[in-house]
């Protein structure tokens, strides 16, 4: 508890008043370092939505194909063709090391090679993809797609197993719904 006649700062996370100055919580150590952190207006159930709903609300499994490092370009195209989606994670050993997309086929593959049966998806996959987890605000997501340049945000549990892949379309059909139940 904060002493006596300390002026102190409620624990946005657990409530816990702290002595103002502090870093952080003593009770469940969030920071108290972020002040001003913008808020949705009241009332705006979009801006609420979301800043505040979770990416597992934007999640429907559909979208997730995964491949190997090891797989051939030609196999990945036949798929994303037979199964008319736009990306592809690549994982090895249970571990995210890549991503292609539909745009990555067109800019790196695209008139460069002429067996893509010869070609490797650890040879075009963009490394390392930006990715987030099912409990990231929506912002998060957003913020994502326009910092990293990216229109697929791969969404992954805490151990790294694969949920979804969120697109675009995905959050403004959630918002488009959310407005309707306003």
């Amino acid at each position: 508890m904060a002493q006596l006649n300390k002026p102190s700062i409620k624990c946005p996370s657990c409530g816990f008043d702290n002595i103002l100055g502090q870093d952080r919580c003593e009770l469940c150590l969030h920071s108290l370092m972020q002040t001003g952190l913008p808020q949705p207006k009241r009332g705006d159930h979009i801006q609420t939505a979301i800043m505040k709903d979770p990416v597992s609300e934007l999640l429907t499994g559909k979208d997730l194909l995964v491949c190997s490092p090891e797989d051939t370009i030609q196999k990945v195209v036949r798929i994303l063709q037979k199964e008319n989606k736009s990306c592809i994670l690549a994982y090895d050993h249970k571990k995210l090391v890549g991503i292609i997309s539909s745009r990555d086929l067109l800019l790196r593959v695209a008139g460069k090679y002429k067996d893509l049966a010869k070609v490797k998806v650890k040879e075009i996959m963009t490394r390392n993809p930006e990715y987030v987890t099912e409990d990231a605000a929506i912002a998060f997501v957003v913020n994502r797609m326009a910092m990293g340049g990216c229109r697929h945000v791969p969404v992954l549990a805490s151990d790294g197993t694969p949920y979804s892949i969120v697109i675009i379309k995905d959050v403004l059909s959630y918002l488009s719904r959310k407005s309707k139940s306003s």
